[in-house]
């Protein structure tokens, strides 16, 4: 998996930014950050004495930790997790005073074949963000009348077809 850096591409491309992509996605981290989640834990701070012990005080740097942050949410939404909750107080301090709480994705609605009660059903997860603070966008289809389009994970249990349904407008996606 490659980082999508947005605003954090001029730390991204710096060694520490790379050797930081490559330590997060180290098996073990990855496993650290899974079971924090699975024990109602951020992510950020299971790692948080991993990271100061490799990278010391470059870590400490507030630029560098929201960029953390934000590489973990990538990793954790790759691995099917959502967010949960934002600016959670953490438990351990030594890096990290908030953090984000993340949760298993795989609820009933955000499965792929999921059908809701407007027989609106569910393609799977488009790799894209949704348009509402932290969701995925999935791909829906109307069984009614076929219209395909995007739509939040947040609201797929009661969507409606905006086709024919008079349901709010989609999530405007590209068709591979």
């Amino acid at each position: 998996m490659k980082y999508n850096a947005g605003n954090f591409s001029d730390y991204a491309e710096l060694s520490l930014g790379k050797d930081l992509w490559k330590f997060l996605n180290r098996e073990d981290n990855i496993i650290r950050m899974e079971t924090a989640t699975d024990l109602g834990r951020t992510a950020a701070e299971a790692i948080s004495k991993k990271l100061l012990e490799e990278f010391g005080a470059d870590v400490k740097v507030n630029r560098v930790k929201q960029m953390i942050g934000h590489m973990i949410r990538q990793i954790m939404e790759n691995r099917g997790y959502q967010i949960g909750s934002q600016n959670v107080k953490v438990n351990d301090k030594r890096l990290f005073v908030k953090a984000t709480k993340y949760q298993d994705g795989t609820t009933t609605t955000t499965q792929i074949g999921y059908i809701n009660r407007k027989n609106q059903k569910n393609h799977g997860h488009m790799n894209l963000q949704g348009n509402d603070h932290g969701a995925l966008a999935y791909k829906l289809e109307c069984l009614l009348c076929g219209h395909i389009y995007g739509a939040n994970g947040t609201d797929i249990f009661q969507r409606k077809c905006p086709a024919c349904q008079n349901g709010k407008p989609g999530i405007p996606f590209e068709e591979n």
